[in-house]
């Protein structure tokens, strides 16, 4: 990389984390006086507060990723237009490809930067901002002991529960009950291919207890037995992972064992597709902002770039809440749906690049 590309590459960067430390101070500030109320009624401290919104960090900086991507390169290269930098360069015999090459190259690193984020650190801190609100904060009981490729619950009548998975429509799945003595010994373990919402109780089905009598142990039916592990189906969002806290494997291998119990996934199945569309975005918003900063920006100074840049992002954003709702009621199949804004995007931004090209 000559000085002329560093150059290029470090001005996209700078105006990136500008833009994308503002966007992100401001959504704090909204999300921090909506939940102000909150935080006063339970009596939180400073210390969970700042917690709270440190970890809430990652979800907050991936729907402002590809936003202050595209107010980055507005600005970084709506700048050298308007200070006729461009000019200079092409005069130099410097190809206009060769001078957008650097952004879109910066383009390409925050898409990866968001993916890695969406991967590696959003599930991890969601659930620990989660953990911090839902026990620290509002006093919640902790019902998941442990949690791997299976949950390990605290139950009722001195027992723990492992899970193998809960359906979005609250059914339990492939549930071992291991009801415990004082001295916790097992005095009965409970094997139950599901546990249901029924007549304002969870209910045991298709389900056989095991129970220590003596030197022997018995099998019985358990079939429509109570067993509480919580109080009502609302509580299960305390249990059970959202989108955001899980991997792309871990959502992967959910939404096939939903599927292959007959229950509808195409929510899950739209964030999962997600999760590799959305980071594609950034470099998308910087491919539709190159050739617009350079012919379009150029009198208009800051505020022209920023009133695209909004423009545009909500063009985007309606177009993506289209896709979602198409595929979440299977008009479309999930990965249409999910790539949907993205690919009619990138047929407009490779139009313009084109364009740009020839006219240059």
């Amino acid at each position: 990389m000559n000085i002329l590309s560093r150059y290029l590459f470090k001005e996209f960067i700078r105006s990136f984390a500008t833009a994308l430390s503002g966007i992100s101070i401001v959504y704090v500030c909204i999300d921090f006086l909506q939940k102000a109320d909150d935080f006063i009624r339970f009596k939180a401290t400073l210390s969970q507060v700042v917690r709270y919104f440190f970890y809430n960090l990652p979800s907050i900086i991936t729907p402002s990723i590809p936003i202050a991507a595209l107010i980055a390169t507005l600005l970084s290269l709506g700048a050298l237009s308007r200070h006729n930098e461009i000019i200079a360069m092409r005069a130099s015999g410097i190809s206009l490809i060769r001078i957008v090459l650097p952004v879109l190259a910066g383009g390409v690193l925050i898409s990866a930067l968001g993916f890695i984020n969406n991967e590696l650190v959003m599930p991890t801190y969601v659930a620990k901002a989660n953990y911090i609100r839902n026990v620290e904060i509002e006093k919640k009981q902790q019902l998941v002991m442990f949690r791997r490729n299976k949950l390990w619950l605290r139950g009722p009548d001195n027992s723990i529960a492992n899970i193998a998975y809960v359906s979005p429509d609250h059914v339990m799945f492939g549930l071992n009950i291991f009801k415990l003595n004082g001295d916790f010994t097992v005095r009965e373990r409970i094997q139950a291919g599901s546990l249901l919402w029924k007549d304002n109780a969870w209910r045991l089905q298709k389900s056989i207890a095991y129970v220590q009598t003596d030197d022997m142990v018995v099998a019985r039916p358990a079939d429509d037995e109570v067993y509480n592990i919580v109080q009502t189906p609302a509580d299960l969002s305390m249990i059970v992972k959202s989108s955001e806290e899980m991997s792309f494997p871990e959502l992967w291998d959910y939404v096939h064992r939903i599927k292959a119990s007959g229950y509808n996934a195409m929510r899950d199945e739209m964030a999962l597709y997600s999760k590799i569309s959305f980071p594609f975005s950034s470099l998308l918003m910087v491919m539709l902002a190159t050739p617009l900063s350079l012919q379009r920006v150029r009198s208009g100074g800051a505020s022209t770039g920023i009133a695209i840049a909004v423009f545009i992002s909500f063009a985007y954003w309606g177009l993506l809440s289209i896709g979602t709702a198409l595929g979440r009621s299977g008009a479309l199949p999930p990965l249409t749906a999910s790539w949907l804004a993205n690919a009619l995007f990138s047929l407009y931004a490779c139009v313009m690049m084109i364009r740009m090209n020839r006219n240059s």
